[in-house]
């Protein structure tokens, strides 16, 4: 990995094991320079994304497509309409495609942090587990997806706070930005459901057997009765089943569901964590359902994404006896850290991570003004 995301990784690493065993809050400010530096980082980021040469072609191309025609040549590529009229918008004011990188991961980033802050109890935990894993796809090669997550992950306030409408709205929105958010719609009922921890434990065994047995194939005749999303189905589906092998990730999610069916009921008295562990459970449902595919990895992460929250909130909430307390935080702490690592060695080399460049060198094809 490059220098600047070890800067940012051990930062939070430093910084979230202070919080917790110092017992002590730290700077608000410290906590937003350090969002503010993973904005920069991203946003600046050139050529890390394998998708990066088809947005800046569809950015180039919109410069000679009409406001009115703007529709149909989103139905034409595949890309939501509401992320073209950006790209057509900041365009005509004279920008580069470089700007489009500024404006959407900054927005995306700063939802998830702001979520974060206010709900997450150990909020260094929560924000270091998000950068492990997810910052690295979302802020840098699914910007799309991003965004609509960060809305989506943003309107959990009005989930917690029952505001129906407003809820719908963030949905809507979000929606104009990538269409798979439409499965996130079910999560102002699933974060309210009252389960306990062997629910939650057969359940996710069942549905790992499921997706072994094959089950996952009713996919098929459910996406049929669907008013939409057919088109998003079709263009994933012939991913869906081509990986079978078990992923680090699986250890993942299953070593957080074991970490929950243990220590449930030292959490459980908190309203905020049961709602963050439900919308976590059912992205490890979805993901084992509909298996490992990039159509089993999308849809799922708009509840996946819940991870940090449910970690920080139940140490932050823990009944328990202290040394039960900082065998969940170590837990937690240590897996994040092996899994950035695990990235490092697996996949920084190959989406240009190891070898960090910005808008700004030489090499760079776009910038910030055109």
């Amino acid at each position: 990995m490059s220098l600047i995301y070890l800067l940012i990784f051990w930062s939070l690493l430093i910084s979230a094991a202070y919080e917790f065993f110092k017992d002590k809050v730290l700077s608000e400010k410290w906590y937003y320079f350090i969002v503010l530096t993973m904005v920069v980082t991203a946003s600046l980021a050139y050529a890390v994304s394998p998708d990066w040469l088809a947005y800046l072609k569809a950015f180039r191309q919109l410069g000679d497509v009409d406001w009115l025609y703007i529709k149909a040549y989103g139905d034409y590529t595949g890309m939501e309409h509401g992320y073209l009229y950006l790209n057509k918008l900041i365009y005509s004011l004279g920008f580069d495609f470089g700007m489009v990188s500024i404006v959407v991961v900054s927005i995306s980033l700063f939802l998830k942090a702001i979520t974060i802050h206010k709900y997450g109890g150990y909020v260094f935990l929560a924000l270091f587990m998000y950068m492990g894993s997810t910052y690295l796809f979302e802020e840098h090669v699914h910007i799309r997806q991003g965004l609509a997550n960060a809305i989506s992950f943003y309107s959990i306030r009005y989930i917690l706070d029952k505001k129906l409408w407003k809820f719908l709205l963030c949905i809507v929105i979000a929606y104009q930005f990538h269409e798979s958010v439409i499965v996130f719609v079910l999560a102002y009922w699933i974060a309210n459901v009252k389960v306990g921890p062997l629910f939650i434990g057969w359940i996710v065994c069942l549905t790992i057997v499921g997706s072994f047995a094959g089950m996952n194939v009713v996919i098929d005749g459910i996406m049929n009765f669907m008013p939409f999303g057919q088109d998003k189905f079709e263009a994933y589906e012939s991913a869906l089943y081509a990986t079978g092998d078990i992923a680090v990730g699986d250890f993942v999610k299953v070593g957080t569901i074991l970490v929950i069916v243990l220590f449930d009921k030292y959490a459980s008295h908190d309203r905020y964590y049961c709602a963050f562990r439900n919308l976590f459970v059912t992205g490890v449902l979805l993901y084992f359902f509909l298996g490992k595919g990039i159509f089993g990895i999308r849809l799922p992460n708009y509840y996946l994404v819940f991870i940090g929250l449910v970690a920080s909130r139940m140490v932050y909430v823990f009944s328990g006896k202290q040394a039960l307390k900082s065998l969940v935080f170590t837990s937690f702490w240590t897996y994040t850290m092996l899994l950035f690592f695990w990235f490092q060695i697996k996949q920084a080399h190959k989406s240009n991570f190891g070898d960090y460049k910005t808008i700004f060198n030489s090499s760079s094809i776009y910038g910030i003004w055109r």
